[in-house]
């Protein structure tokens, strides 16, 4: 009988504790709601969806990373048994969204035979991700004071902001790796700073300024920060200068106090965010509930089925977090923090130990847009930066965001097959 490498043997251990975590927390929801134990079966679907994904994944190639999935597996798991308790139909939808993110991330894995293959398509997905921002600025539905919603009435609603995000990260990652080392090497001084020529870098800062200000079109500014601070992330890595994201910064800030007097709903977030108390029952009951959450839960946490954050507004979505922190404590609150940090760092991994630039970048980008993405919104739900409605990634509700980042993980989990050295055979 052939012996199992000792790295699939690893995760199929890990996914075997992820299972048997998610489980446990079934019938303690099911104790708490009074719901029948058999109903604890439901949150393993999603342990089970991943597994299979595994499975799947090894019957194209077994080289890749092998931490990434069981990680995965206990964040949406966790979500699934919060949004069980604040909403059965939500949840339910959610089990089907990663059910289907799950079989769109093995097609992602089976489809691309090589992940330098879209180095090709770096143009194409920068004018699709510019094309679907401008669709929806024209034909989206506005929701929260923003447009970020598309939809072709009786068949589909989805947020096509999600998908522009991989979209910018393949058309950086090729442009970048293209040009790096013309960046790095052909500057000119320009006031004290040395700056790549325009030559270099136009095409780029010129796409990624039409997305900002599609962006900006919308209202929607949490995906206009995501896609600033990637392109700043791929650009400090692609040259390594400092003095880039020094200015940067200056802009960042020049931008959101623009955003402050040019948009009523980026106004109200942030007197929101310097105190809510002047507006205890209206424009800041949201962010109060927040932190009353956090404070409800303690060091170790109300527990399932007792604290279900029935009164924190958008839940089960923008501050599915604070439900999380209300049942699990600071306790859990700290493990999910940790799940994300190693979900991001074995990501950037993937980046750093990759042998091709093209893989590497795209690699650092999904993992910057994860990482970011995880920082601003819980950033947001505990008070330390202003408050932007995006999805916490694997965990909140929402089908576009889910499938979204399955097809990331997907890439990921290609970039570790393509470009990382492979170990001798045994």
């Amino acid at each position: 009988m052939k012996e199992i490498p000792e790295d699939r043997r690893t995760e199929l251990i890990l996914l075997l504790f992820a299972t048997l975590l998610i489980g446990g927390g079934g019938v303690l929801v099911c104790i708490g709601m009074g719901w029948p134990l058999l109903s604890a079966l439901r949150p393993l679907t999603v342990i089970g969806a991943i597994l299979a994904g595994a499975l799947m994944l090894d019957l194209a190639d077994s080289h890749r990373d092998r931490w990434l999935l069981p990680i995965v597996s206990v964040i949406a798991g966790t979500g699934y048994l919060l949004l069980s308790q604040l909403d059965e139909t939500s949840a339910s939808r959610q089990l089907i969204w990663i059910l289907m993110g799950s079989g769109v991330m093995v097609a992602t894995y089976y489809l691309i035979e090589d992940i330098r293959d879209l180095a090709r398509l770096k143009y194409t997905a920068g004018v699709l991700g510019i094309a679907l921002v401008g669709l929806t600025l024209a034909f989206g539905v506005e929701v929260g004071g923003a447009k970020i919603w598309l939809e072709i009435p009786g068949l589909i609603r989805f947020q096509p902001t999600e998908i522009v995000k991989i979209l910018m990260c393949i058309f950086l990652a090729g442009f970048i790796a293209e040009r790096s080392e013309l960046m790095r090497e052909d500057t000119r001084q320009v006031a004290g700073m040395r700056l790549p020529r325009l030559r270099h870098v136009g095409p780029l800062v010129l796409m990624v300024l039409f997305s900002l200000a599609i962006f900006v079109g919308q209202r929607d500014l949490g995906p206009a920060v995501l896609i600033f601070g990637l392109f700043v992330t791929m650009v400090y890595i692609a040259t390594g200068r400092k003095s880039y994201v020094g200015l940067a910064s200056i802009l960042f800030a020049g931008g959101g106090v623009g955003a402050y007097y040019a948009f009523p709903h980026v106004a109200t977030r942030f007197d929101m965010w310097l105190n809510p108390w002047t507006e205890p029952t209206e424009r800041g009951y949201q962010i109060l509930q927040a932190l009353f959450a956090l404070a409800e839960g303690g060091l170790v946490g109300r527990g399932f089925a007792i604290g279900v954050g029935s009164t924190i507004p958008a839940a089960t979505t923008d501050l599915i977090f604070a439900v999380g922190a209300q049942q699990l404590g600071l306790a859990g609150a700290v493990v999910i923090l940790i799940l994300y940090a190693l979900a991001t760092h074995l990501s950037f991994s993937i980046a750093w130990r990759s042998t091709d630039s093209f893989g590497a970048l795209l690699a650092a980008g999904l993992a910057t847009v994860f990482g970011l993405q995880t920082l601003v919104i819980i950033g947001g739900v505990t008070k330390l930066i202003p408050l932007t409605g995006i999805t916490l990634p694997f965990m909140s509700y929402g089908g576009t965001s889910m499938i979204v980042n399955f097809i990331a993980l997907g890439l990921l989990l290609a970039v570790s097959r393509d470009c990382l050295p492979r170990r001798r055979q045994r």
